[in-house]
């Protein structure tokens, strides 16, 4: 054993002997540690040189829309829509308080911010009934969904168009004005149809209806305002509903707001046998095409309600969801018009 030692290690006591060797030991192991690390330092560096000329892989293309199946097109458009409601976040935007009128007491929305927030959320409303409808299981039913979106939206650009505020006060007190009227005439619903336990519920829905509208008139001659009226809804689709194809628009969301023969024929009947094909099931183009007009028609509500209701951050939110529905949107309505082009449905 003596052998392994140094003359000078010879004469030290133990302590200092086995202390001396582990110092030793150590400085061997840094040794080794700093020499494999230059040499891997090294490798990468050469590595790094041999590769720095070369062209970056280019970014793995998304499959087009032309290349997609009809179900993963409707499946895209789908997530399109999903992405955008949990973005605009329909229920956080209820919580934010918004200017009224202290002079109008009732329900009834009278200030242009009212009716805006009145309209997004029943929009709301109208988009997420369209999504769920027809994600998976959908009746022509959901086109009524579909086709209020369109009602409200040309509603709040004829509402929002006139650049001057007392203007556009002037035809929120009009859409304030319509919604009277509406109520006088369910009154007279009511009187028809009786309701036990409260008689004289078409009289106290009257006697209201007479109050708002006396206050309503007051409000206006205070405010030097003109009485305007609303334009019938046919005259407001044809002036801001975005888009073409409005007449087949029309057709297809009357029938599906009314119960009878046209949706069944329109929607579940294949050719041939005459089998139900129910809840649009394999209608993948049928579900996408009508998905992506509710997108869009949400996508401008939410665009015209920006400035009305301070929601800045909802540009970002709206213009990225429609540089995502362009391209789906316009391949499902290709694909839906060349299946209007060999008929209605091919049952008909």
């Amino acid at each position: 054993m003596a052998a392994r030692y140094s003359r000078q290690e010879r004469g030290l006591p133990a302590a200092q002997l086995t202390e001396h060797q582990a110092d030793s030991v150590n400085e061997d192991i840094q040794s080794l540690i700093d020499g494999v690390t230059k040499a891997w330092d090294q490798v990468v560096k050469q590595v790094d040189e041999m590769f720095r000329g070369m062209p970056e892989p280019p970014p793995t293309p998304r499959s087009s829309p032309a290349a997609m199946s009809d179900g993963q097109l409707a499946g895209a458009l789908h997530a399109v829509a999903v992405s955008l409601l949990s973005g605009i976040d329909p229920g956080r935007q209820a919580t934010f308080p918004v200017t009224s009128d202290p002079r109008w007491r009732f329900n009834l929305p009278a200030a242009v911010e009212t009716h805006m927030r009145a309209m997004f959320t029943e929009a709301s409303d109208a988009f997420s009934l369209a999504v769920i409808g027809l994600a998976d299981h959908a009746s022509a039913a959901d086109l009524a969904a579909v086709g209020r979106l369109a009602e409200i939206l040309a509603r709040a650009r004829w509402l929002t168009e006139p650049a001057d505020a007392m203007l556009r006060r002037e035809r929120g007190y009009a859409l304030t004005a319509d919604a009277i009227t509406w109520l006088r005439k369910t009154s007279g619903r009511a009187e028809d149809v009786g309701e036990v336990g409260h008689p004289d519920l078409a009289g106290d829905i009257a006697d209201r209806t007479e109050t708002m509208a006396a206050r309503l008139d007051e409000i206006r001659e205070d405010d030097g305002l003109q009485r305007v009226k609303v334009p019938k809804p046919g005259k407001l689709l044809d002036a801001y509903l975005p888009g073409t194809g409005l007449a087949l628009f029309a057709l297809l969301t009357a029938a599906g707001a009314r119960p009878g023969a046209a949706p069944s024929g329109l929607f579940y009947t294949e050719s041939g046998g005459g089998n139900a094909t129910y809840s649009f099931q394999r209608l993948h183009i049928t579900r996408g095409y009508w998905l992506a007009q509710a997108t869009a028609l949400y996508a401008h509500l939410c665009d015209t309600a920006v400035p009305v209701l301070g929601r800045e951050d909802w540009k970002d939110l709206v213009a990225a969801a429609e540089i995502r529905l362009r391209p789906l949107s316009q391949e499902a309505e290709r694909r839906y018009q060349r299946r209007l082009q060999r008929g209605l449905h091919p049952g008909l």
